[in-house]
């Protein structure tokens, strides 16, 4: 009895090392701990409840990293929004109380600062000293939703000097969980747009939210990488309908930055022109700031 004494022991020490000093009721029970053990370390203070069947370890610290920690076990969810920022070091002051995401069908506990998502992927999890987090990324989205857009910038500014991002990836699955309505996304999508023209998206995301545009907008979509053969030359068009002959494409900041793809753009555009393709063209400013604007030029041209 002593000998599987020590080896429950052994089992409860490691499990609680990899959760910040944490284990839960289920956790116990699955090392081999009996309901009457459990109550008498309780009682004797060797376990102390932190949150609902959530407990410490008697005699390991106590800190905001552990009643973090404790929410996510409570929950199933992970840290995120201002309490992920705080993990990734993108704001200095933990928020007061634990911010947590659970899944869509999950329980909401009164008393907790949780958040639902629907589009929360493995992709989005990282582990930050032990407890599982969103990833700098998809913080950032999140985090919108609940700072003041200095805060926000700033966080931003942070994540990309750390290279815990890059801006190419964070409008990447920015366009994937933006929509309507969605907490957050009209702060971010404002920093997005005023970035460095040097740090501006890949020409793929731009192409990515035009077809966004237009498919809300309720146009037919456009045929994607459509190829054309003139003057004995294949081009590959991001978007064109090519029963009106034309074709659309966007304009990212730094794509020019060459003399050599300048010229052949430009050479490209005129041989279109010649065989009697409309271009429309669209910068990557014009796409999220005047989506009317770029939705009722492409209905012009098809009528």
């Amino acid at each position: 009895m002593v000998r599987m004494d020590v080896v429950i022991e052994r089992r409860l020490a490691r499990r609680a090392a990899k959760q910040s000093g944490l284990i839960t009721r289920p956790q116990l029970v699955d090392i081999g701990f009996s309901r009457g053990q459990i109550g008498r370390m309780l009682h004797a203070s060797r376990l102390v409840r932190v949150t609902g069947d959530v407990y410490l370890v008697g005699g390991a610290p106590a800190s905001d990293v552990v009643q973090l920690a404790a929410t996510c076990l409570a929950t199933g969810g992970v840290a995120s929004h201002r309490s992920a920022a705080h993990l990734h070091g993108l704001v200095d002051l933990a928020p007061s109380r634990s911010e947590v995401t659970v899944g869509p069908t999950q329980n909401m506990r009164q008393g907790l600062l949780l958040h639902r998502s629907g589009d929360l992927l493995p992709r989005d999890i990282v582990r930050m000293n032990g407890i599982r987090t969103t990833n700098a990324t998809r913080t950032l989205i999140d985090l919108g939703g609940v700072v003041t857009t200095s805060t926000l910038e700033n966080a931003l500014e942070r994540a990309l000097h750390a290279r815990l991002t890059t801006f190419d990836r964070l409008v990447r699955r920015f366009f994937e969980v933006a929509r309507p309505g969605r907490t957050g996304v009209g702060p971010l999508r404002s920093l997005l747009v005023d970035r460095d023209p040097s740090l501006a998206p890949a020409e793929s995301d731009l192409e990515t939210l035009l077809f966004k545009i237009l498919r809300q907008a309720g146009l037919p979509p456009p045929v994607r990488q459509y190829e054309v053969e003139i003057a004995g030359h294949t081009f590959f068009l991001d978007a064109a309908y090519p029963e009106l002959l034309i074709f659309m494409e966007g304009d990212g900041f730094g794509v020019h930055s060459a003399r050599n793809p300048f010229e052949r753009d430009r050479w490209r555009q005129n041989l279109l022109a010649i065989a009697g393709w409309l271009p429309l063209r669209f910068t990557w400013r014009r796409l999220c700031r005047s989506s009317d604007g770029v939705v009722s030029e492409v209905t012009d041209a098809r009528s």
